[in-house]
């Protein structure tokens, strides 16, 4: 709805961005980060019952695969959130975003036991090489010096 508005009405462009980016200020990082974080830490290894093993019409599912697209399904909403705030022009809030998303994979990086990062140990440096990608291909230029600072862990992938 908002995308036809802003197609209907382009001289709406800049003050949706402004008010977008004022929604989305490095507190709400912080927020993301955190929701990130909550969604991913919060799934059980019993979320695997139904989804590894032998599935009909698909064969064997290894724990590991299976764990992978769980954790895919829970971070999806915050990727269509990137995509779609970068696809509208509202790029500083998108940068947020982006910088809110990794720090919450920065966070989840470890994995906790009885979570299904214990049974995918790359999954959160996998999808935040990912997200960097995603960035520079989308026109992102992610807050490298600040995240640097908060994800020293990851240097090598935000050069």
């Amino acid at each position: 709805m908002l995308d036809e508005l802003l197609a209907a009405r382009p001289d709406l462009r800049l003050p949706a961005e402004a008010y977008a980016a004022q929604l989305l200020t490095g507190a709400d990082r912080s927020a993301v980060a955190d929701d990130v974080e909550d969604a991913l830490q919060g799934l059980g290894i019993e979320e695997l019952d139904t989804r590894a093993g032998y599935q009909p019409g698909r064969g064997y599912v290894h724990p590991a695969e299976a764990a992978d697209e769980i954790l895919d399904e829970a971070l999806q909403p915050f990727l269509d959130d990137l995509q779609r705030r970068a696809g509208f022009g509202a790029r500083s809030a998108a940068v947020e975003l982006a910088a809110g998303i990794l720090l919450g994979l920065y966070h989840c990086r470890h994995g906790n036991s009885e979570t299904l990062l214990e049974y995918s140990p790359d999954y959160a440096a996998e999808r935040a090489s990912g997200v960097v990608g995603d960035c520079a291909r989308l026109g992102i230029e992610l807050p490298a010096v600040e995240l640097l600072d908060l994800m020293p862990e990851w240097s090598a992938m935000l050069h």
